[in-house]
Formats: structure tokens, sequence, C-alpha cells
């Protein structure tokens, strides 16, 4: 098969992966009410969209098999004692195509892909022991020193939200979502509330998990709906166990920030992912903003940066929306509600995912080995300038 038939088979395959047109107006519904009550609370969401039990199960096992949908938990890797890590960085030339091989050495990394816009580069998600921040920074220094990377911008970050699905601005005749940024702007500048929890800057970063948690947690960030009998078959663990450590300190030690109800509303090559970070004067007004993106569905996730009035989103909109979006901004800034804002262009065909990093908790603790990420840098580095004469 051409290099040509593969790029246009995995288009193909994307495509078939998104849910445009695909959707009605009971099936958003149905995951407005996981997105607030999770996966496991499907009575209750029947409930709450006063539909039969059966349409609601009916239905999300339909979504589900025609792979419209994953499910996922959102951990609150604070409480794991672990901070999160928010990098993009631009390679140096001649190292473009093998620097995302970088990145990987240092395998706490939960999220990883090629940027382009500002650069060319990579974009990494890290959940790092609160303890070993300094040693992880100078893991990314160490690129630049031996000539890998030109720049790199690193934010510290709380847990993301994950954006709910929201019927707002959801158009039940076209069944698809619709775009009112006019509308967007005047609330972003009149609304009121308050912040996800998960958004609060920790005081601290507490260690309440052990590694029966972290197990039972990694498998629910891979499926969020699997039962526990079912994480007891699959870690081999009794199902009196796993049921103490689920209740007793899964959900009581608050390790779960919430639910990814993931979807993809628009045809991958019709659109683009973007992180961006978005900047203000003052708490209140970024508070408004990011309350704003609570409902919508341009946001696929939101965090605050730790020690700044800043937010870092992920953004999904089809190409045609980008440059309205860009205009709504524009019109937020001259009206003093944003400061000033950047992004950086997600390569989505070419994206990596993890869950938290449980390998490395031992004996109650995280183990980080600064020596062996600096050693492994070397090693690729070497193989690479070695074959590239």
């Amino acid at each position: 098969m051409s290099s040509m038939e593969i790029d246009n088979l995995d288009i193909l395959v994307r495509d078939a992966l998104t849910s445009w047109k695909k959707l009605d107006t009971v099936d958003v519904n149905i995951l407005e009410g996981i997105s607030h009550l999770g996966p496991r609370n499907l009575l209750q969401v029947a409930k709450k969209i006063q539909l039969p039990p059966t349409t609601v199960h009916f239905r999300l096992m339909r979504m589900l098999k025609d792979s419209l949908l994953f499910l996922h938990l959102n951990p609150d890797i604070s409480k794991m004692g672990l901070k999160r890590a928010v990098v993009f960085m631009e390679a140096a030339s001649g190292f473009e195509t093998s620097f995302l091989d970088f990145f990987k050495v240092n395998d706490f990394w939960v999220f990883l892909c090629p940027i382009y816009g500002r650069f060319e580069g990579c974009a990494g998600i890290w959940a790092i022991p609160q303890d070993k921040t300094t040693e992880f920074q100078s893991f990314l220094f160490h690129l630049n020193d031996i000539g890998v990377a030109k720049d790199v911008e690193v934010l510290w970050a709380t847990s993301f939200h994950n954006i709910s699905v929201s019927s707002r601005w959801y158009d039940e005749n076209e069944n698809a979502w619709s775009f009112n940024w006019d509308e967007w702007v005047n609330e972003v500048e009149a609304i009121d509330g308050e912040l996800p929890g998960i958004l609060d800057e920790p005081e601290n970063w507490t260690l309440d998990a052990d590694y029966t948690d972290m197990l039972i947690i990694k498998e629910l960030e891979n499926d969020a709906k699997m039962t526990l009998p079912e994480i007891s078959q699959k870690l081999g663990l009794s199902l009196p166990t796993i049921k103490y450590h689920y209740y007793e300190h899964v959900i009581k030690q608050g390790l779960i920030g919430g639910y990814q109800v993931e979807i993809y509303r628009f045809p991958f090559p019709l659109c683009e992912i973007l992180f961006f970070k978005f900047e203000f004067d003052d708490y209140e007004k970024m508070k408004r903003f990011a309350i704003s993106l609570l409902d919508k569905p341009i946001a696929i996730n939101i965090g605050k940066v730790i020690g700044e009035n800043a937010l870092i989103s992920h953004i999904y909109l089809p190409k045609w929306q980008l440059r309205r979006f860009i205009q709504a901004l524009s019109t937020l800034v001259n009206k003093g509600c944003i400061k000033r804002y950047h992004y950086y262009i997600q390569d989505m065909y070419h994206t990596f995912r993890e869950t938290i990093p449980y390998e490395h908790f031992k004996r109650n603790k995280w183990h980080y080995d600064h020596e062996s990420h600096i050693e492994g840098i070397k090693t690729l580095y070497d193989r690479i300038t070695l074959s590239n004469p």
C-alpha cells in the first residue's frame, strides 16, 4: 500500500470516529447527564433526563460500539503527590522528526504530540512528583544544552477540568453543534459563578493514595465504565479488596476529579486541535472566562496555571470557525476581558496518551530517576547523530 493510500485510509478511520451528524438530541442529553454524574450512575442519569434506564443503556452502548464515544476517569493528581507540567518546546533544526522520542525518555508523561504554528516542536503533559520539579526542569533544559531544542515554555498547572458535553449550542434541526460568538463575548463580560474545585491551586500536594488505588484509577482512566468485578478480574485482586479501596480511598479521598466524555463533534480533516494559554489582569476576569467555557463545544479541557491569572485549554474547532474564534478573542482583548493569549497547533494524527505513571509508585512513594533520564537522552542522541553523520 502506498503512503498516499495509507494517509487516505487514516483519514477515513479518523473521520468514522467522529460524531458529526450521528447523534440526536436524546444522545446529547444522555452524554450531558453522564458528564455530570459519571458513567457508573446510569440510573441517576436516566432519572435526571426522564428517560427509561433501558433507553439510556441501549443508546450509550450503541455510541460506544460505534466508536463515537470514549469514557475516561479524570484523576485529581494533586492528591496523589503529583504536579502537572505542561510543556511546549521548539525542536532544533534536524531533530524535528526525532524530537518526540526525547520527550518519551522521561516516562512520567501522560500526553505527547507534535505541534506547529509558532514553531515546529512538541507539546507534552507530565505528572511529576511534587518534590522533583527542579529535576524535571533540568531534564528539559538539558535538551537545550545539547542542541536538540531551541526554546521551551514550561507551565505548572492544576489538574485539568474536562469540559462536559452540553446541549448548549446544539442545533436539534441540524443534529450538530453550532456557534454563536457574539453571545459568548457578551457572556464573558457578565457571567457569574464558581470555578470547579479541581481548578483551585492546591495548598500542598498530598499523597492520599496507595498502590492498589493507583491500579484502580489507571483502569478507570482507560475505561471509566468498567465495573468493580471487571477491575477485580483484570488486576487479579479480590472483589472485597477492590470495593474497599474504591469506596474508602478513591471516593472518600476525592481522587476522582471528574470524567471525560470524549467525543469529536466534527470530522478530523476539517478541524484543528490547539493548545491555548489565556492570560488575564486579575482573578475575576480569569474566572468569568473559564466559567463561560464550561458548557461550550469548543473546549476539551481547562486548567489553571499555578501562580498566574492564566488558563491553559485544549480547543477543538472546525477550521472555518477558528478565524471567528480568534476574532471573538480579539474583541475580548479590546474590551479588557483578556490580557493576551497565544496558541500552538496540535498534530492530531500523532498523539500519545498514558495513564498516571503507576509503575513508578513503589512502597507508597514515587521513584523518580533523574540520572536515568539524562542517560536516556545521551543514548538517544548518540544513536541519532551516529546514524546521521
